[in-house]
């Protein structure tokens, strides 16, 4: 039986958390837009605007984390630019349902 790589299986679980990270940030600002366009209630989005930064500061602590591994194949690529188009994204939405 071979011996457990920890490292390994640490980077692949950091990378779970972060696609698990893209979905839920995704679905938030899905549902900030949906609430700032249809239904226009303006008692939720200092809600909204709270939990947007929030999945931002934590999304960054994973990307930081993710970078220590200095994997520069394709995933790392993937990881890199998905986290700037979330967070242009997620930037973007707070600054208009403010």
């Amino acid at each position: 039986m071979s011996r457990l790589d920890y490292k390994h299986t640490a980077f692949h679980i950091l990378i779970a958390i972060y696609f698990i990270w893209f979905a839920v940030t995704g679905t938030l600002i899905g549902m900030a837009l949906i609430n700032l366009y249809d239904t226009g209630n303006t008692d939720l989005n200092p809600a909204f605007t709270a939990m947007l930064l929030l999945n931002l500061v934590m999304g960054t602590v994973l990307f930081a984390v993710i970078r220590l591994f200095r994997n520069r194949t394709l995933l790392g690529k993937v990881v890199k630019y998905s986290y700037i188009f979330m967070a242009g994204t997620c930037l973007t939405t707070m600054l208009m349902i403010r």
